[in-house]
């Protein structure tokens, strides 16, 4: 995954003058993973405040950290998606459809079959610690019509953009840019549209775009450069839609008396605004000269991006054992750190910092084995 380099054991940055002159391909691509697993762990070491909103609580300090993380880590997880875009939908890749079929799906399902059988193993944990085992039927309908645990919606998701990327691959190759645009346009509209008034005339009967409009803005940013004048915009509304998002979902919780969530979805406009220009700036920043500058640096985010599927998997297993406290009684979450009671201000960052760095170390154990580094991440 990672991108090739020499390796150099400098310690201190290289000068520009002196350093040789390297080729990098898609550089981008392994700093927007690294940065996007970083982000996804963030956000989930804090998640829960959101769902325990309490509006006796002036103010609910939790749910406002919460709050504010969410708002500015929302591209995190469409991130990934908009990488496969990039990478997937080129039409310069020339292979038979059951050639990406089977690469891609067995890159997704064997780890999925892995992973969803532990987090369904520690999801009755309590039941086989007890003795009273669930029910085939409620087992085999959270394993088939459930996500398992919530972060795995992920994979089924994206599998159903690769059954789709044939299809999509025609479509590339055949459109101008403006009918690239006029997809991207159609499918945000519709799907926030479908999200915030779901009755409304003909949105219902296509509102199956989902996830794709990502998947091809991912391709339109890497083909396509973007006009300096857009960017004078879009860079500018876009560091003010964090805070919106924070403020919007602060205000529509308070009125409803528990958390509402829909300033957050991925097809709200504050958060596709916010990801088509972060992504725009992460593609467009010159990481090869950073690359040449920074080389160990380079390397760290390397080895961080091609640890990160696995890190998506395993850290919301991690987040919650020691939330729980289940090695030697210390519960390390945000108002609780290491048994210590600290602001969640403070404590949040700190648990997404031992989240990430718990989630690399067992990770990187792991890829040490060939059959787990070959099939399950």
């Amino acid at each position: 995954m990672g991108d090739p380099t020499s390796h150099t054991e400098n310690d201190a940055p290289v000068p520009l003058a002196e350093a040789p002159q390297r080729q990098y391909k898609r550089v981008y691509a392994n700093y927007i993973r690294a940065f996007a697993a970083c982000a996804v762990v963030q956000m989930h070491s804090v998640g829960g405040y959101l769902y325990t909103f309490d509006p006796t609580a002036d103010p609910d300090v939790r749910f406002l950290t919460a709050d504010i993380i969410y708002g500015h880590l929302r591209w995190a997880t469409p991130f990934f998606i908009l990488i496969s875009g990039a990478l997937l939908l080129n039409p310069s890749k020339q292979e038979s459809i059951s050639v990406f079929l089977k690469k891609r799906l067995r890159r997704v399902l064997i780890p999925f079959a892995f992973w969803g059988t532990i987090y369904l193993l520690y999801l009755y944990r309590g039941n086989m610690y007890y003795g009273t085992w669930p029910e085939l039927k409620d087992v085999l309908n959270t394993i088939f019509y459930n996500d398992i645990y919530f972060h795995l919606w992920f994979i089924p998701m994206i599998t159903g953009l690769y059954l789709l990327t044939p299809i999509f691959r025609i479509f590339i190759q055949n459109a101008k840019r403006s009918d690239i645009e006029y997809f991207l346009v159609l499918s945000f509209t519709i799907t926030a549209l479908q999200h915030f008034l779901p009755g409304i005339i003909f949105v219902k009967y296509i509102g199956w775009m989902g996830y794709i409009g990502f998947y091809v803005l991912g391709y339109y940013l890497s083909a396509f450069p973007i006009k300096r004048s857009w960017k004078k915009v879009i860079y500018p509304l876009a560091l003010a839609m964090p805070l919106t998002g924070a403020f919007l979902t602060w205000w529509l919780t308070v009125q409803a008396g528990e958390y509402d969530a829909r300033v957050f979805v991925y097809s709200s406009p504050n958060v596709v605004i916010m990801i088509f220009a972060l992504f725009l700036f992460l593609k467009d920043f010159d990481w090869g000269t950073f690359a040449t500058r920074y080389p160990r640096v380079h390397r760290a985010f390397n080895r961080l991006a091609d640890l990160s599927y696995g890190v998506y998997f395993i850290h919301v297993l991690i987040l919650d054992v020691i939330k729980n406290g289940y090695i030697f009684g210390i519960k390390v979450i945000p108002h609780y750190f290491f048994n210590i009671e600290i602001h969640p201000a403070i404590g949040a960052p700190l648990v997404g910092i031992v989240g990430i760095l718990l989630s690399v170390l067992l990770i990187s154990l792991l890829s040490r084995v060939v059959f787990m580094k070959k099939w399950l991440m």
